[in-house]
């Protein structure tokens, strides 16, 4: 992921091209002709191709996919990048607010441990207080629904009685939605967990906060402070349903993670230090990210884990390689960098060793005594930042040393190296529309030119046998989420990897996820996203799949094992057109594409169709080399009739697909692809 700077610069620098695509002038009679060589079947598709992909930018974990509801649950968030004014000065750490005629500030006294420095107390002064917090961008409650809270407390002066933890709905009424008593609080600091159950007729409303009270005299101090909903697959600590649902149906093969910039971090010191996130969650002291927020690293290497099984994906693991953001590296040979290579290996060991092995044992203890499937390492993220040249030297030493630890493994470099021969290299494009689509066939065959470096990615296939992890990508256009004509370039895009199967084994769109919560006046809090263009969309209660996302689904629910050769042939051809007299001719895009695979169960032949044009196309299909075809066939169609129109918490099912049966399927007939659609045919055949 590349930083905001470096997105403004990216953008500005293709202005030009950042519009929708630009489909030729309606032409009343398009026709098209597909002919797919059923029995000629080209590369394999591997079981990897389709992956996930994000990192801790917008709220993506926090205030996303891990379920804790509670913002800055150890009172150490700094304001937030972009914050608004508030109406009054703050002196509680931010998201947490007074209720009552107590007191409450931050206490760095006697913590509970050094990974939990501050604490809030809360003084009392005779009567009922309380501290709020209101989560990300509200606390959601729903009716029927049991919730998980936790904290650690110790009572001071003369107070002994219980905290009442409650769910209280911040609309002005104060309305009580659930509440429920802790046991008395000792004077040592102790962990308590409750269980807050809303009633039948409770609201479904994001408008709450989480309140823990007391009554009396003396002081309750609070460390780590949590409150979970219902989990995916009911885990503690868990992941959010909703979200999980969504990205299951993507069908996902492998996560790439931990993603983008957050393996690097800002500084050394803020980088994805992974020792760091394992364990206990109040052994994780946190860190600040590098979007301009903290991170509770409640959401740590376990969680990733445990996010891959829970979806039957496997690891893409990226290691740090010693580069920061603000372009700080160590050197090859350097002490430093021998740790950080040692640090890469161990946690290989954590992800994929035996649960007897030092670092195997580790991951045991945090719920996981079998070891991953481990494939594939990453060394570093984006290293071309790197002006200085020491990605060659810093990627040959780790790769050695994992090469000689674990020679099964695949070894993806993220920039250009000539002293280690890598396995793979990470290409990434964030691109228009119109670029993305020119770009489908850019790994057809090697290029005429020589093969440049530049922006990212190469421009064509590696030579000697290197393959191409399509490691991220994603049509610049819509926010914050794409619209219907990105997911037409997305799909395009992706059909184009797809025939190149043979060397591009895994490919994943970013980022992933975004909350969509808008600005806070009132409290002062920014937006809560960070970048333009992302494939699922949130608030603290609702989650949609914009177009695109639902482009990606159809995709990874109708991969097929492997491709089949695919000539589409256009009438009229696209031709070339002169906007002005001293402009130079430029090439009309051509306003359909498509591609085949073949699915050895069913023995299906599945044709994947994008029409970029307003208008129909007549599209005639021949399958070659097949026996019978049966007539009952499924088309599954994404279209809409504004390339702008985008799916949100309101609409959220407004471009979905829709699926159809075809009566008229045989080795030869006609189909129309509707205007603006992205189509999935399946074809049910049997060989001659």
């Amino acid at each position: 992921m590349k930083s905001k700077a470096t997105l403004t610069l990216v953008c500005a620098a293709c202005a030009a091209f950042c519009g929708p695509i630009q489909p030729p002038a309606a032409r009343a009679d398009i026709t098209a002709t597909l002919d797919v060589e059923v029995n000629k079947p080209g590369p394999a598709i591997p079981k990897t191709f389709y992956g996930l992909m994000t990192e801790e930018i917008n709220h993506s974990y926090d205030g996303g996919l891990f379920a804790e509801l509670i913002q800055n649950r150890t009172f150490q968030d700094p304001a937030p990048r972009g914050r608004q004014q508030a109406a009054q000065p703050r002196t509680l750490p931010i998201h947490w607010s007074l209720i009552g005629d107590g007191k409450a500030s931050p206490d760095r006294e006697n913590p509970v441990n050094p990974a939990l420095p501050v604490s809030l107390r809360l003084d009392l002064s005779g009567g009922k207080a309380g501290v709020a917090n209101d989560g990300y961008w509200g606390i959601p409650v729903k009716p029927d629904t049991t919730y998980t809270a936790s904290f650690y407390a110790k009572a001071g002066g003369d107070f002994a009685g219980p905290v009442t933890a409650s769910l209280v709905l911040d609309d002005g009424g104060g309305v009580t939605v659930a509440k429920v008593d802790s046991p008395a609080i000792t004077n040592a600091w102790q962990k308590y967990t409750v269980k807050l159950a809303t009633a039948h007729d409770a609201p479904s409303t994001a408008k709450a906060q989480f309140v823990l009270s007391a009554s009396g005299n003396g002081s309750v101090t609070f460390s780590l402070v949590s409150l979970f909903p219902p989990t995916y697959q009911n885990t503690p600590n868990g992941l959010r349903p909703d979200l999980m649902k969504l990205m299951a149906d993507m069908h996902p093969s492998f996560i790439r993670l931990p993603g983008g910039n957050y393996v690097e971090g800002s500084t050394f010191a803020t980088r994805f230090n992974w020792k760091q996130m394992i364990g206990p969650a109040d052994q994780r002291p946190g860190h600040m990210g590098c979007w301009g927020y903290r991170s509770s690293d409640g959401f740590g290497l376990p969680e990733y884990l445990l996010w891959c099984k829970q979806l039957d994906a496997e690891p893409v693991l990226a290691v740090f390689a010693g580069y920061v953001l603000n372009r700080q590296h160590v050197d090859a040979g350097s002490p430093e960098m021998a740790q950080y290579t040692l640090e890469a290996l161990e946690e290989i060991e954590y992800v994929s060793g035996p649960a007897d092995s030092e670092w195997g044992k580790r991951r045991a203890a945090d719920g996981f005594p079998e070891p991953f499937p481990l494939h594939y390492v990453e060394v570093g993220n984006e290293d071309w930042f790197d002006r200085s040249g020491s990605y060659d030297g810093r990627f040959t030493q780790m790769a050695k040393a994992i090469r000689q630890r674990y020679p099964q493994l695949k070894i993806i470099a993220t920039a250009p190296v000539a002293s280690f021969k890598p396995d793979l290299y990470d290409d990434h494009f964030y691109r228009s529309a119109q670029q993305l689509v020119k770009q489908a066939a850019q790994y057809d065959k090697p290029p005429d030119a020589p093969l440049k470096f530049n922006g990212g990615a190469w421009n064509g296939r590696q030579p000697d046998g290197v393959q191409t992890f399509v490691g991220e990508w994603a049509t610049q256009e819509g926010r914050p989420t794409p619209d219907l004509n990105a997911a037409l370039a997305d799909a395009a895009f992706v059909m184009g990897l797809e025939k190149n199967a043979d060397v591009i084994p895994m490919e994943c769109y970013a980022p992933l996820l975004v909350n969509v919560s808008p600005p806070d006046q009132a409290k002062g809090y920014p937006k809560a996203w960070q970048w333009n263009t992302n494939l699922i969309g949130y608030d603290a209660l609702r989650s949609f799949g914009s177009p695109s996302y639902y482009a990606q689904a159809m995709l990874g629910q109708n991969k097929g094992d492997v491709v089949l050769p695919a000539k589409l042939t256009i009438t009229p051809a696209p031709a070339t057109e002169r906007p002005a007299a001293d402009q130079p001719a430029r090439p009309v895009p051509t306003p359909a594409f498509a591609s085949a695979t073949y699915s050895n169960a069913g023995h299906t032949v599945i044709v994947k169709l994008v029409n970029i044009e307003k208008e129909p196309v007549d599209l005639t299909l021949n399958l070659r080399g097949v026996g019978n075809v049966d007539p009952s066939a499924t088309a599954i169609v994404l279209e809409g009739n504004d390339p702008k129109a985008v799916n949100t918490l309101d609409e959220p099912t407004k471009v979905t697909p829709r699926s159809a049966t075809i009566d008229n399927a045989s080795p030869s007939f006609r189909h129309t692809i509707p205007p603006l659609s992205f189509t999935v045919l399946r074809l049910n055949v049997s060989h001659p």
